[in-house]
């Protein structure tokens, strides 16, 4: 019974943080600037970033600029027909040669530039604290989301793309909070996908509640 109860808290924990850490934060704010945000957003997204896995934030928004600038080519990192299923299901974002101009006013701040030199640093002492804290906590709060997050993301990465270009694959919204709507995105959405898009919709509900802004917003 508690065995069951730490995996039902962690799936609900990879929900929350892969909403806030990696759709909201580095795939709609970080890579496409798509809204404004203070500085908390930014530290809170980039810490839930790297406890759902994205390694280095930085490596993670520039590898999706350069998805998006080379996609469906050779050069595309995620495309499952030129790189192949499976190598796209597991490196996920490990990139080994992204040009400067994909982290083109990424490295500038300082709040990125901490989590890309220190994600290591970071998940790590989060990991060796929960688990003192408690191994189900450790297993709730670490682990069962960054193996969500890996599966999730690497899965979403390779059945999203097919040699006719980017797809929709609305299933995948489950592992992806929101980001199964992908030729949605392609094809020029970046804050909100569809309307069954969550992340898309908290977006909005807090850009109403002037939490973030617009980028025509002063």
């Amino acid at each position: 019974m508690k065995l069951t109860v730490v995996i039902i808290l962690g799936i609900i924990w990879y929900q929350i943080i892969a909403h806030i850490g990696i759709s909201a934060g580095l795939h709609r704010y970080w890579t496409h600037n798509s809204f404004k945000a203070g500085r908390i957003f930014e530290i809170i997204s980039l810490y839930m970033a790297v406890l759902a896995g994205s390694l280095s934030p930085l490596g993670w928004a520039a590898t999706h600029r350069m998805h998006h600038a080379t996609s469906d080519t050779e050069h595309d990192p995620h495309s499952p027909t030129h790189k192949g299923f499976w190598r796209v299901l597991t490196s996920t974002w490990s990139v080994p040669d992204i040009p400067k101009r994909f982290v083109k006013g990424l490295y500038k701040n300082p709040r990125m530039k901490f989590f890309h030199r220190h994600w290591l640093k970071v998940w790590f002492a989060t990991a060796v604290l929960s688990f003192i804290v408690s191994p189900y906590f450790f297993l709730s709060f670490v682990l069962i989301p960054w193996i969500l997050a890996r599966v999730g993301y690497g899965l979403g990465n390779a059945v999203t793309h097919d040699e006719k270009g980017a797809k929709d694959v609305p299933a995948m919204n489950v592992l992806m909070a929101g980001e199964g709507y992908h030729k949605q995105h392609h094809d020029g959405k970046r804050l909100r996908l569809h309307r069954f898009d969550t992340t898309g919709w908290l977006i909005e509900k807090a850009i109403n509640l002037g939490i973030f802004q617009t980028k025509g917003s002063e």
